[in-house]
Formats: structure tokens, sequence, C-alpha cells
């Protein structure tokens, strides 16, 4: 009896056990399906990506290689079309995949930018076209009259060149061309280091010394309104942007780095007094450091104490910070213990001599290009040799920059542009952006010096 339950138990044990096996064979073996059911819903994702990637390339790489230079040189009409079509063809890209997830067509989404980009400069280049034919013959070499405005549509021209990709430089000398034919006509200059219309004038100057590399900048303005500030993105804080990308989105022909700012919420100058176009970010007090600008065109240093409301009250339109205070009232500022330094360092800086007459300059320096940068004193003055009333030191070291005509001027020590939180730049009237608010009749314009002898 004893013999036969053990036998029971044994057989207990083990169906129990085969039982338990079984078990867990199910498991792993579900485990194993479901595993290859991902890997396969994961082969058809990425099937799905790679063919829709494929046509996004296939989009650009058209619009590539019938959007040549030579091409554009050649045959502008046949490249305008392909740059329609490649718009249309995005545009069916779309409206194809609407419903797909990001995940499977962000590669091609980053494609598409790069082609909807083009196409778009492509186009623009054709509104450069109908531009110049209204202000110059070709075919005759003549130039039309400099009135207000042909003035304003060779400010336009002007405005969309820079935008230019850098893969067309034949088209772009081509337009270079154009342009210096029609300002010798009408006694302006504009070259790599000018620019000037009725409406504006900017010259660039590299200065060379034995121990620096500076940039001095002469800006003189129809209107007061032309010496504008933006926070970059257009918001108080992040994202942080270029200076070059901010100008771009300006029509800014001139432009320069601002306040100091926090790398984390890309506020400018946090906690300190904060006005752009007349519109107050940080209510407090100034702390005797705060640069601002008026609607008249004026600049000052707002003393220690003045409050947001007292600034408005004086027609503040925009203020930075960060400092010092170079030249006020024509006479060198004394530099505060707090602005103490010895050593030489990059510097960004603003000057006025009269409302709509300003000098920026740029200094560079950590060794680029062999120069050792300048000390606020050096600095100053620099600005005193200017005859500036004014001047003002902005954000300085690897945030130093000077964009001119859609380039980058100075030589930047981190290599390439740092993202800042605020610009100060300068516009012309009428180019589609806040120069259009800018009232200019047809006997108006700068002074202009006596015709030049030919």
């Amino acid at each position: 009896m004893r013999r036969r339950i053990c036998v029971i138990l044994a057989v207990a044990i083990l169906a129990v056990g085969a039982g338990t096996g079984y078990h867990q064979y199910q498991i792993r073996e579900e485990a194993r399906i479901q595993k290859e059911e991902a890997r396969k819903r994961e082969e058809e994702l990425q099937h799905q990506r790679k063919q829709r990637t494929k046509e996004a390339q296939a989009v650009l790489d058209r619009l590539r290689q019938a959007s040549s230079d030579e091409r554009l040189c050649e045959d502008m009409q046949s490249v305008w079309t392909a740059a329609n079509l490649a718009i249309l063809e995005i545009q069916e890209f779309q409206e194809k995949y609407r419903e797909d997830e990001e995940e499977l067509i962000a590669d091609a989404n980053g494609i598409l930018k790069e082609a909807k980009e083009r196409a778009d400069s492509l186009l623009r280049m054709r509104n450069i076209e109908e531009k110049i034919q209204v202000l110059y013959d070709r075919k005759n070499g003549t130039v039309a009259m400099d009135t207000g405005k042909n003035s304003q549509i060779f400010r336009k021209v002007q405005q969309e060149l820079w935008k230019i990709p850098k893969d067309y430089p034949k088209k772009r000398a081509e337009y270079d061309q154009v342009i210096e034919r029609i300002s010798k006509e009408w006694n302006y200059v504009n070259d790599d280091w000018n620019y000037e219309t009725g409406t504006l004038k900017i010259s660039v100057e590299p200065v060379e010394t034995d121990y620096t590399h500076y940039w001095i900048c002469h800006v003189q303005t129809f209107s007061t309104d032309q010496l504008c500030s933006a926070l970059c993105g257009g918001t108080y804080g992040n994202p942080r942007r270029t200076v070059s990308q901010e100008l771009a989105d300006h029509n800014g022909v001139l432009g320069i780095n601002g306040s100091g700012f926090s790398y984390s919420s890309g506020i400018p100058a946090p906690g300190k007094s904060m006005i752009k176009d007349r519109t107050v970010y940080e209510d407090v007090y100034s702390n005797g450091n705060i640069m601002c600008v008026t609607g008249e065109g004026g600049m000052f240093t707002a003393p220690a104490g003045m409050t947001v409301q007292e600034m408005l009250q004086r027609d503040v339109k925009d203020t930075y910070c960060f400092g010092p205070t170079l030249v006020e009232n024509g006479e060198a500022f004394e530099i505060s213990e707090q602005f103490q330094q010895t050593y030489r360092y990059q510097r960004t800086a603003v000057g006025m001599i009269s409302p709509g007459d300003y000098y920026l300059v740029i200094v560079d320096g950590k060794g680029v290009g062999g120069s050792q940068g300048m000390t606020y004193e050096e600095l100053q003055q620099v600005f005193l040799d200017l005859d500036c009333e004014y001047a003002y030191n902005l954000d300085g070291g690897g945030s130093t920059t000077l964009v001119f005509k859609g380039r980058v001027i100075n030589s930047l020590t981190d290599g390439k542009e740092r993202p800042c939180g605020d610009i100060l730049y300068f516009i012309d009237v009428g180019d589609g952006a806040e120069g259009d608010e800018i009232v200019i009749h047809e006997d108006e314009a700068m002074i202009r010096p006596p015709k030049r002898n030919s």
C-alpha cells in the first residue's frame, strides 16, 4: 500500500512539473511571438520612413539639378518653373502623408524644409528681376531716374540680394554689377563696405593698430525710427537667436548684439529695467547702468533709482543693459569700480553724435587674427576721437557680433555666432517691414554730398 502511494505521489509530481513546464513554454512562446511581431512592425516602419525620405530627397535633388548657378544665369524662366513645381510637390507630399505620425516623416520634413527654402529663394530672385527691370535696361545699359518710387524699389532689391544663398555666386555677382551701375548713376556708394540710398547711409571701416583689430560703422538715417531693437525670437526669454537670424527677420541692414542675457532662460538683462518698443518687460528701478533710446533717436543712461514709468515719460522706446557708459555729454564718463579692468577683450559698443547720426564699434579679441581686444578706456577713447556725445558698451566676448548686409563681418571667437537675447539694428525706409511705416515724400531724403566728378 505504501509503495502504491509513493508511485501515485511521484506520478502527481511529474504531472505538476510537466504542467508548469508547459506553462512556462507558453509564456516564452508568446514573448517570442510578440518580439517577432514588434520586429516586423519596426521593419515596416523603417521601410515607410525610408520610402518617405526617398520621395522627399527626390524632390530636393530635382530642384538642385534644375537650379544650378549656371542654369540660373542662362535660363531663369526654367529655374522658376522648377521652383514652382517643387513647391507643388511639397504640398502634395504633405497632403499624401498628413495622417502619418511625426516619427515617420521627420527626416522627410527636414529635407522638404531645405527644398522649400531653396525654392522660395529662387522665387525671390524673380521678384528681384522684375524690380531691376524697372530701374535698369540691360540691353541699352540705361538707368531710370532717381525718384522717390524708384529709390524705394532700389532699397527692396538690395534687401532681397542679401538673402540669396551662397551657392549662387555667379548670379549674385551679376546682380552686384547692376547695383554698382545704378549706384554710380545715382551718386551712391554700394559695395561690401558701404550701403547708401536716399534715406540711409552706412560705411564700415576696418581699423588696425599694433595690438588690435576693430570695425567702425558710421550710420546716418533719414528717420530716427530707423534705429530699432528686437527681442530675439519675439519673446522675452528663450529661444535665443543669432544676430544674423534676427536681423534677417526684420529686414535689417546692419545689426549687433545687445544686452547681456541668461544662458538658461534667454532673458536679456534678467532682473534689470527692460523696455522694448515701449512695452515694459521688467518694471524695476534703474541700477544706474541702463542705456535708453528715445523716440527721437536720442540716447542716455538712466540714473540709479529712475523708474520705468519715468523712462516712458521721457519717451524711452528701448533699453539695454551691460555697460559701462563710456561717453556722456561729449566727455569721458568715469568708469566705476564695478567695471575696472586691466585686460583687453572683445567689445561691442554704440555711440551717438546726434539723433540720426551714430557709430558702432566692434572689437576683435582673444588673439583672433592677432587682435588682443581693447580695455574700456581704449574703447572710450575711440568714441571721443569720433566726437560722440554719448557712447555705451554692450555685451562683448563671444557674444560680439556685427552683421552687415546679411553677412557676419567680425571674427567670432566661438567659431560661430552665439545666440543672444536682444539686438540693436538699423532698417531702411519702406523695406517691407518696420520701414513701411516711415513716411517719405518724393522731395524728401537725406542731405547728400555734391555729385562726384566722373
